[in-house]
């Protein structure tokens, strides 16, 4: 059987038929390449963005917890870096807290330059392994110095603190700003278009803080022991209140009364005796028959919180004695370094001419244990004892506290020494000493 044979001709159209097809089907292959492509690229967009967003939120949220743990803590420098000594507390620096009520406001005012927003306290930068902050006077802060680090993002956060107009007592707000970028005032001051253009992302969060007091109902009196109270040596236990707000109530213990100096006792003109000291009282009497539970709400009463779980104030530190026999040395340096609520966790013993605290700055010292108060020690603040206070001063140089001692146990005087009560620590203790936390669901987030 004869096979047909192409013309010359239709060969040549045959093949030019086939080239047209593969020229179609490459073209085909191209368009979708090419939208493989475009949509690769969008994807990969949308994961930077994502990255960049995830990334300022981030940063947005470690400048809030950054900023209450700083209310929390000591004395710094202008690096934000705690200092032994000659540092100056974050909520000094940029807050101002009435000691009479609580009434808070910010000491950093004005705006960013170029935006409206309130302006920044602090900030810091990643330098790749860590933060790098700044803390600086208030109102003296200047731009953040803008940083490289080849082949990664660095990103910063800033800190305003008390941004809320509204006058607050005990609370106030904490605005945390994230920013991919090196430098927060470069995503504080562009606006969304040049954010955009320089692919940079930004958060804004405002969170609620409140104030925890010290001692949320500090003692009315100089002096309050729930078991017995007992003097001897020269000189004499001298108790002074003259605080009409209090009554002039001088010393309150659930045991029998001891011998007392009258002259060596100060209360409010007119006062009678009976009604500024009181011994055998009842309540402190029904809580020593309650023994653990008794000394529970003893301490409660006055701390606000059972003793097990004071040492848990974010503002607690503890101070861990050198020497038991003489832990004064130590608390002045803890003193010295910003930190005004201090427990201790065992006996404690003062035996050194030394001097803690002041009167505008007083401290308030917690020990779990007894405490030997043995020379011419001066304390500011209060004393609150969860054990026994011996307490003797044989010397001619006066030993005294000026604010409150809590005893939780018995009380024995030997000497001379002094209790005066200040109002005025009072208040420090209830209203400017604590701590701050968040307040739950009290937070608002987004970008700006």
């Amino acid at each position: 059987m004869k096979q047909a044979r192409l013309s010359p001709v239709a060969r040549r159209q045959r093949g030019a038929a086939t080239l047209v097809v593969v020229m179609v089907l490459f073209l085909v292959m191209a368009l979708l390449a090419a939208y493989a492509n475009r949509s690769l690229m969008f994807e990969q967009r949308i994961a930077g963005s994502y990255y960049r967003a995830s990334m300022s939120q981030e940063m947005a949220e470690a400048g809030v917890e950054w900023t209450v743990a700083m209310l929390n803590g000591t004395g710094i420098d202008a690096t934000c870096t705690p200092v032994a000594t000659g540092g100056t507390r974050f909520v000094d620096l940029y807050l101002n807290v009435s000691a009479d009520d609580r009434a808070t406001t910010p000491k950093v005012t004005g705006t960013i330059a170029g935006g409206s927003r309130a302006n920044l306290a602090a900030d810091c930068a990643s330098n790749g392994t860590s933060l790098v902050c700044r803390c600086p006077q208030p109102n003296t802060r200047t731009a953040q110095p803008a940083t490289v680090l080849s082949g990664a993002l660095i990103p910063s956060l800033g800190a305003a603190v008390g941004t809320d107009s509204v006058l607050h007592y005990g609370s106030f707000l904490v605005d945390g700003y994230g920013c991919t970028d090196s430098s927060i005032d470069n995503c504080a001051t562009a606006d969304s278009e040049t954010r955009s253009l320089n692919t940079t992302a930004t958060t804004l969060q405002k969170t609620s803080v409140a104030f925890i007091g010290a001692v949320p109902s500090s003692p009315a009196a100089p002096l309050i022991v729930k078991g017995s109270l007992t003097t001897s040596g020269a000189g004499g236990l001298g108790l002074h209140n003259t605080d009409p707000r209090s009554a002039g109530l001088l010393v309150v213990s659930g045991g029998n009364p001891p011998v007392l100096n009258d002259d060596r006792m100060d209360s409010v003109p007119g006062t009678p005796p009976d009604q500024a000291r009181i011994f055998g009282d009842s309540k402190l009497l029904e809580w020593q028959g309650q023994d653990a539970d008794g000394n529970i709400r003893f301490f409660r009463n006055f701390m606000g919180m059972a003793p097990s779980s004071y040492p848990k104030h974010p503002a607690a530190r503890l101070v861990t004695c050198g020497s038991a026999a003489d832990c004064g040395t130590d608390l002045v340096n803890a003193f010295n370094a910003g930190k005004r609520l201090l427990t201790i966790d065992t006996a404690m013993g003062i035996s050194g001419n030394v001097t803690i605290g002041t009167v505008a700055a007083p401290v308030l010292i917690v020990v779990n244990g007894n405490v030997n108060i043995d020379g011419p020690m001066q304390l500011n603040g209060m004393l609150v004892v969860l054990g026994k206070l011996t307490w003797t001063n044989n010397t001619p140089t006066a030993s005294q506290i000026t604010g409150m001692v809590l005893v939780q146990g018995d009380m024995d005087a030997n000497g001379r020494m002094d209790i005066v009560y200040q109002q005025s620590i009072a208040n420090e203790l209830r209203n400017r000493l604590g701590s701050y936390v968040r307040v739950p669901g009290g937070w608002i987030d987004g970008a700006y």
